[in-house]
């Protein structure tokens, strides 16, 4: 078989045809006829062509179609040897592109099995189904503590922490709160309360702020603590290096929240006039300057001044939309 020279996806084909008829999977380049060397090796101008024209996902089928010929994921010896260097080149390193491609980075065959790692898959797949399940239940994003312990050692076999946890459910992005129009009049006198107690502290209260037997009837009518203060506005105290940072290998799987405030984000209310006035001057700089400003960068009296008043730095850069949860 010789390639002609045609368009990419014909070179494609004839490359598909010489791995599939060629017996030495594992036959190195200077091993094969002079044509293929030439004409498929990386070294060459042809084979870099060749090479380029493959995207990622062209790269990372010939690895699943392969694990699926042999029942586990191949090892490099495994897989022709013109395929194996595009694959090394384009992924660095075998094991990141068996990641890649959803197959088990135990390759060869003492690895997983293809059906072994079909069934890790689906039950991968099935705990993120029932994460944006309880998202759309509870009306905020869930905890590690809202799964059982199974569920969480299924999500261990693939993810690290518990925020790439929520980001592969795509939790993140699903709303969780939405407003209430016609709530009954206890239930408004109760919000008017909340409200109250907000611009006492001057800020979101925390629910181990507010009298939770109270409002247990308010905040099971809204659905949870998040969308109660959505219907006056308002968001939660939210830490700034919160649980979803835990690791899932982490014994317990999580670490609970911190209690200090300056470690939050939070709206702050009743802002004074002067405080207002040193926000309107941290933005001009924030644009003049193209970036966040850093501590160094602010008048020391400024930074002190609106770390007093908005409990932090990060909190003082938050009010004003230079940084986001």
């Amino acid at each position: 078989m010789e390639i002609q020279t045609v368009d990419m996806q014909q070179r494609k084909l004839w490359l598909r045809e010489l791995a599939s008829a060629c017996t030495d999977t594992a036959g190195e380049g200077q091993d094969a006829p002079m044509i293929q060397r030439d004409r498929l090796s990386i070294a060459s101008e042809e084979g870099n062509r060749l090479y380029e024209s493959f995207s990622d996902q062209e790269l990372l089928d010939v690895l699943r179609t392969r694990a699926k010929e042999l029942g586990h994921s191949p090892s490099q010896k495994e897989v022709f040897w013109a395929y194996r260097a595009y694959i090394k080149r384009r992924f660095d390193k075998w094991p990141y592109a068996l990641k890649a491609a959803g197959l088990s980075r135990s390759a060869g065959k003492g690895g997983k099995s293809v059906e072994q790692m079909e069934r890790e898959t689906a039950e991968i797949k099935a705990v993120l189904d029932r994460l944006r399940e309880l998202t759309g239940q509870k009306g905020r994003i869930p905890h590690p503590s809202d799964l059982i312990a199974d569920e969480l050692e299924v999500l261990r076999r693939k993810y690290h922490s518990w925020s790439e946890t929520l980001s592969a459910a795509g939790v993140e992005q699903i709303p969780t709160v939405n407003k209430l129009d016609e709530l009954e009049p206890e239930y408004r006198a109760l919000l008017q309360a909340l409200e109250a107690r907000a611009m006492e502290l001057g800020r979101p209260p925390l629910r181990s702020e507010i009298d939770l037997e109270r409002f247990r009837p308010l905040i099971r009518r809204c659905g949870s603590w998040r969308n109660t203060l959505y219907q006056i506005g308002l968001e939660p105290v939210t830490h700034i290096t919160p649980f979803s940072s835990a690791l899932l290998d982490r014994p317990g799987g999580r670490r609970t929240h911190k209690k200090a405030l300056y470690d939050c984000y939070y709206r702050v209310l009743n802002l004074d006039e002067m405080t207002r006035e040193q926000l309107a001057e941290l933005k001009k700089l924030s644009e003049k300057l193209g970036h966040a400003p850093k501590r160094g960068e602010v008048d020391p009296k400024l930074r002190q001044s609106l770390q007093a008043a908005c409990g932090s730095w990060s909190n003082a850069l938050y009010q004003i939309g230079l940084v986001k949860k």
